[in-house]
């Protein structure tokens, strides 16, 4: 019988460009897309997003939507039915292509459309653009002339999909946010590391999107940008990690401001004395 060894190449993500204060773009192991939100309306009926594959080699990828759901910490997973007040983009958003091959360096644009219908319901809409690689599948490797001529060596690769939110927005919309002071926690993971907790509510008929900030007096001291709470989920469970030299400690004043992008004037915030 002959021995089979499976080789795991699991690609791990690249950092999205999303957590910081630059362009908004995003990286796979392979591929760069540009933006990584895609918000439509009444006034805006049609945008593109521009992906690259950055990779050494050929790569093919399908095209998708998909329903997703945000959980109450922020990660997303798939669901095929609505919530109450939940809307999906899928019925009312087309694009093309749905299949693309790319050379190394090659890039492609996808053009995607808003198209309401006669009997569409005001709110926002939001389902995800899914990017697909299409699977190498297994390959058999060169066996070396010291391998054993009774040993199969495999190597399977597994590859890593990305997707982005498309919002539709249809009608007045507006929404309002609020943070909990009694929500505002301070916990220490490590001896030179420590977490912020706090809860961030949203109430009305769309998501809300900007920069969270934490300040100790002026200054700022940890930031998560493009932060979102989307519909229909009322409330967000946050933690900021808080690495040296801004360490705090029981007894400092703490301000956590939220302010949606675009904007100057902050959507909420309130302060703490950390306990």
């Amino acid at each position: 019988m002959k021995k089979v060894f499976a080789v795991m190449a699991i690609p791990a993500l690249v950092g999205f460009l999303i957590l910081f204060n630059a362009p908004i773009s995003a990286a796979a192991p392979d591929l760069m897309i540009y933006p990584t939100r895609v918000v439509m309306s009444d006034k805006v009926k049609s945008a593109q997003v521009d992906i690259i594959n950055t990779s050494q080699t050929q790569a093919s990828y399908k095209i998708g939507l998909a329903r997703k759901r945000m959980t109450e910490s922020g990660e997303f997973k798939d669901v095929s039915d609505a919530e109450p007040d939940e809307r999906f983009a899928d019925d009312v958003v087309k694009y093309s292509p749905r299949q693309v091959t790319l050379l190394p360096g090659a890039g492609q644009t996808i053009r995607i459309m808003f198209k309401p219908s006669a009997e569409m319901a005001d709110g926002e809409y939001r389902s995800h653009l899914v990017f697909a690689k299409v699977a190498s599948g297994i390959s058999q490797l060169p066996e070396p002339k010291e391998q054993d001529p009774k040993t199969l060596t495999m190597k399977i690769t597994t590859n890593v999909n990305i997707s982005i939110p498309v919002i539709v927005r249809h009608g007045q919309l507006e929404a309002e946010a609020s943070i909990d002071p009694s929500s505002i926690t301070l916990t220490a993971l490590q001896p030179s590391q420590q977490q912020v907790n706090f809860t961030l509510a949203r109430k009305g008929t769309r998501s809300i999107y900007g920069e969270v900030a934490l300040y100790r007096g002026k200054e700022k001291i940890a930031v998560m940008d493009n932060f979102a709470v989307y519909v229909p989920n009322s409330h967000r469970k946050v933690s900021m990690h808080i690495l040296e030299p801004h360490q705090l400690k029981p007894g400092d004043a703490v301000q956590v401001v939220f302010t949606e992008k675009g904007e100057s004037r902050p959507l909420a915030e309130a302060s703490a004395v950390l306990r």
